[in-house]
């Protein structure tokens, strides 16, 4: 069965997870969703897993290494107890393994099943024991050491990136202009500029803590996957993205939870607002990223801009505490 263009083939993937991973047979293998790379579900007998088709062209993967460092940061954590999907290794005792397709090699890794279903609103008591969660993974993060390298989200990728690419996008698609956010870009900057990247408040994130990357059930409790987006970065960067995914009354549970394990310094509370009002600004540019890692056309995008304009503005009215 084809999937879509540019997707790796089932039957091509069955093939390779017959000659490249000890699992029990027979060997089911079905299209479970596409972004910036595709997974597909896994059945091995009864055993469920997750196999990831990385894409290539992605902005924040800049080589292999990236990739190595993401599933060598789950296997750590995994060890440290923190509840995450880690990785599979291959019958040659790899992680990432290689695969030809069109011309081009594509990476794959199988990762263990994430027991549950995708977060939606918890209740309470269970909103606090993902604080400590969130909050127990970025204390293990501190002690993690790799060969491999990973990105920062520092200011540039955090403000200036979005803008550039914002920018751009307006040019060609002869759209209007932005200048009227450049005021308010620099006191998001000021502000960013005051965080202390010292004492655990900057360091290996997640990056894309949002509800589907969690799943929970009552017997397994919770589970993080999807850490291709995980880099350097300030610790409030995971707790801005769930401020945007739940209610405020949840929120501040899972603050409260979070602050039992690692408690954040005045400044880093402060600045969580203001924070998430620039992962919507990023957010526009990880979305154009998958649209042209997935070959969108430009009324896809077009969409995405003018969107994108209409945030800047409801961001530019909004007083600045």
């Amino acid at each position: 069965m084809k999937i879509n263009s540019g997707m790796m083939e089932e039957e091509q993937l069955l093939v390779t997870l017959k000659e490249t991973y000890n699992l029990s047979r027979p060997i089911k293998c079905k299209f479970l969703r596409g972004s910036f790379n595709d997974h597909f579900s896994v059945d091995a007998n009864g055993s469920r897993f997750v196999l990831r088709v990385y894409k290539n062209k992605k902005s924040h993967i800049r080589n292999i290494a990236d990739m190595r460092f993401e599933l060598d940061f789950l296997e750590y954590l995994h060890t440290k107890g923190i509840p995450v999907a880690f990785p599979i290794r291959s019958i040659k005792n790899e992680t990432l393994n290689a695969v030809p397709y069109n011309n081009e090699l594509r990476y794959v890794a199988l990762f263990n099943h994430a027991e549950g279903i995708q977060i939606g609103q918890i209740n309470l008591s269970d909103a606090k024991s993902f604080g400590n969660i969130v909050a127990a993974l970025h204390k293990k993060a501190d002690q993690f050491k790799s060969e491999f390298s990973r990105i920062n989200m520092d200011q540039d990728y955090l403000i200036k990136e979005p803008l550039e690419i914002l920018e751009k996008y307006i040019k060609v698609l002869k759209l209007p202009d932005i200048s009227f956010f450049k005021t308010r870009a620099n006191l998001m900057l000021e502000r960013i500029n005051q965080l202390p990247i010292t004492n655990g408040a900057y360091g290996l994130i997640h990056g894309d803590l949002n509800p589907s990357n969690v799943h929970y059930s009552p017997e397994h409790g919770f589970k993080i996957f999807d850490f291709d987006h995980c880099a350097y970065g300030w610790r409030i960067h995971d707790l801005a993205v769930l401020r945007l995914c739940f209610d405020n009354t949840t929120y501040k549970v899972i603050l409260h939870g979070y602050q039992s394990v690692r408690m954040l310094s005045a400044i880093e509370e402060k600045s969580i607002d203001v924070y998430s009002d620039v992962l919507l600004l990023r957010k526009t540019k990880d979305i154009l990223d998958m649209l042209e890692v997935n070959g969108s056309s430009n009324e896809e995008k077009t969409k995405v801009v003018v969107n994108a304009i209409e945030t800047l503005r409801i961001l530019n009215d909004k007083s600045f505490s």
